[in-house]
C-alpha cells in the first residue's frame, strides 16, 4: 500500500486529519441488538470517559502492525474480549491522550517516551460498562517490549495490517453473552480470535480511513 513505514505514518497523520467516517463505518459492526442503545448515545453525558491506543509499527520486514491484548477472565462484561489497551480517564490526567498512553504503558509496557500520536478517530460509546472511550492512534519506530500486565492482560497480539484489511476476515458468528444467551455479532477473525462490539467498530473506522481515496 505504501512504499516505506515513513510514507504510511506520513499518509496516515494526514488521513485522521481530515473529516473522519465515524458512525457510519462504526455502525457496520453494531449487533441488531445494540443499535438503538448506540445510536442514542451516553444518557446526557453520565457516562464515563476511556481512551484506548492504537499503536502501531514497522516490523523488521517493513510491514506494518498494531497491538490488540486479550483481556482476562472476570466477573464483568468484557470478560476475556479482545481490545485495545487502555482504561478509564483518571483525574490525574491532562487529556484522553495522556489516559490513553499511560494505560497502554501500564497494561503492555508501550512506554508514553516511545510513542509519536497521529491522531485520533471517532469516540465510541460502549453501553454495557457506560464508557465514552477516545481512541488515539500512536506510532513506535519499532516493535514496543511488549510485557502483559498480568493483573488485567492475558496476552498481547501484534497483527499485521494486511490481515486487518482482508475482507475476508469481516464475518458474522453467534457468540455466548451474559445478557441475551447467544448474540449474532458482526466481528474481525483475527489470528483465530473473534474480535466484536466496541473494538471492531474501532477496527471498521480505522479500516475505511485507511482505504479512502
Amino acid at each position: 500500500m505504501f512504499q516505506s513505514s515513513m510514507d504510511f505514518k506520513t499518509d496516515l497523520r494526514e488521513r485522521l486529519s481530515r473529516d473522519l467516517p465515524g458512525a457510519s463505518s462504526q455502525m457496520k459492526m453494531v449487533p441488531e441488538t445494540r443499535r438503538r442503545e448506540i445510536k442514542d448515545g451516553p444518557d446526557a453525558g453520565n457516562a464515563r470517559k476511556a481512551a484506548v491506543l492504537i499503536c502501531l509499527f514497522p516490523d523488521e520486514v517493513g510491514d506494518i502492525r498494531l497491538v490488540l491484548i486479550r483481556r482476562n477472565e472476570y466477573d464483568g462484561v468484557h470478560s476475556g474480549q479482545i481490545s485495545f489497551p487502555g482504561g478509564r480517564f483518571e483525574k490525574e490526567d491532562t487529556d484522553m491522550i495522556y489516559t490513553a498512553l499511560r494505560e497502554a504503558e501500564e497494561e503492555t509496557n508501550i512506554l508514553i517516551r516511545d510513542v509519536e500520536v497521529l491522531g485520533e478517530i471517532t469516540p465510541v460509546y460502549i453501553p454495557p460498562s457506560n464508557f465514552f472511550v477516545s481512541p488515539v492512534v500512536g506510532w513506535t519506530k519499532k516493535r514496543p517490549d511488549l510485557i502483559p500486565d498480568p493483573s488485567e492482560v492475558s496476552e498481547i497480539l501484534d497483527i499485521p495490517l494486511s490481515e486487518l484489511l482482508d475482507p475476508n476476515n469481516i464475518q458474522q458468528r453467534n457468540i455466548p453473552h451474559k445478557e441475551f444467551n447467544v448474540i449474532d455479532v458482526p466481528c474481525f477473525i483475527i489470528q483465530g480470535h473473534i474480535v466484536w462490539g466496541a473494538t471492531a467498530m474501532m477496527l471498521m473506522e480505522f479500516v475505511d480511513i485507511l482505504g479512502a481515496g
